[in-house]
């Protein structure tokens, strides 16, 4: 019992921090951890997550619909910043 109520605790945490299990983190696509997602690294981290998917079994259900490389690069330098990647995520989560 003791188990299940720190399991259930930790799982809302990181719901309530933003990070649940379907949303791929900045460090996933940052590949050489430089601290920005350049479009190849954004390109790379994107085939990636729909292989693992797939793998899985899930269904890719809105791959159509994924927001562009410069859509989450706000500013237009060519890659994407941790600030532009968190604000992205927010607005694709209070679109829900």
């Amino acid at each position: 019992m003791k188990h299940l109520c720190i399991t259930a605790l930790l799982f809302s945490g990181l719901i309530a921090a933003g990070q649940g299990f379907n949303a791929p983190s900045f460090s996933y696509f940052d590949a050489n951890k430089d601290g920005k997602i350049s479009k190849s690294e954004h390109e790379q981290g994107r085939v990636k997550r729909h292989n693992e998917l797939a793998e899985e079994g899930r269904m890719l259900r809105n791959v159509k619909n994924a927001p562009s490389f410069s859509e989450i690069d706000t500013n237009g330098d060519g890659f994407i910043t941790q600030e532009e990647f968190t604000a992205h995520q927010n607005a694709m989560r209070a679109k829900k």
